[in-house]
């Protein structure tokens, strides 16, 4: 992890650190340290000293940033006030993302099961404290296999969705829940000047990794609930999937 250190500690100056380490030996101090001695004290048990174990791990770490900051380039200069590199501080970013989905939907009494996948682009606003609120566009295609009069499957039938999504992330600091809910169209193969119209509600728990040069690789898993407004019976459908993740600060 010493170059993703490097990348935050190059952009504060010397005083700064210093002061993030005397927190951290304060900080060690109040929990009871050192570690290994606290570990002893309470059964040799890992998971009774988190806390401590994580807050010795950044001291460790920090110190041996410190002793290479000679790598630090010349053109990455201290920032005031630091507003951090591996999180996303107050402003607007980018997120793209995109991933498979299977369907179960429900209508008139009978039920199917549909696969796919569906690509966002979405535009958001960060909050001081990291959360964030989105609104953009989702598409996505589908693959079902109806079943005629007698109950023989029939070829694929291709759908299409059009989704616009207003999505409210709740951030934990590398980890995230998102709530969000939108319009819906859907139309197939068959007729796609005929779009069915609809809602979505959505719930999803996802993760970043470190930054990667400019934007945060991450994932999520997702699951929805859709219901579309069509002639006779409504269509209920209820979508589990997983979807890849980029976010771009701006």
């Amino acid at each position: 992890m010493l170059e993703t250190t490097l990348d935050s500690m190059c952009r504060v100056d010397h005083l700064d650190r210093q002061g993030l380490q005397r927190w951290l030996d304060d900080e060690i101090v109040r929990e009871g340290g050192p570690v290994d001695a606290v570990w002893r004290q309470r059964g040799k048990d890992l998971s009774n000293v988190d806390d401590l174990l994580r807050l010795t791990r950044v001291r460790a770490l920090l110190a041996r940033a410190e002793e290479t900051s000679n790598d630090c380039p010349f053109w990455v200069e201290p920032e005031t006030p630091f507003r951090g590199r591996q999180i996303s501080g107050r402003g607007w970013q980018l997120t793209v993302g995109g991933g498979g989905k299977a369907t179960v939907t429900s209508q008139g009494g009978h039920r199917d099961l549909s696969y796919g996948g569906a690509g966002r682009l979405m535009l958001g606003r960060i909050f001081d404290d990291g959360d964030g609120l989105y609104a953009g566009v989702e598409i996505g295609g589908s693959a079902s296999f109806p079943k005629d009069a007698v109950g023989a499957r029939a070829g694929p039938v291709i759908g299409f969705d059009v989704l616009a999504p207003l999505v409210f992330r709740r951030t934990l600091t590398n980890t995230y829940f998102e709530v969000e809910g939108g319009w819906l169209g859907h139309s197939n193969e068959e007729n796609l000047t005929a779009i069915e119209q609809g809602m979505h509600v959505g719930v999803s728990f996802g993760g970043r990794a470190l930054r990667a040069r400019f934007f945060f690789p991450g994932a999520a898993f997702e699951l929805a609930w859709e219901r579309l407004f069509v002639a006779g019976d409504d269509a209920t459908s209820i979508k589990v999937g997983f979807r890849g993740a980029f976010d771009l600060d701006l």
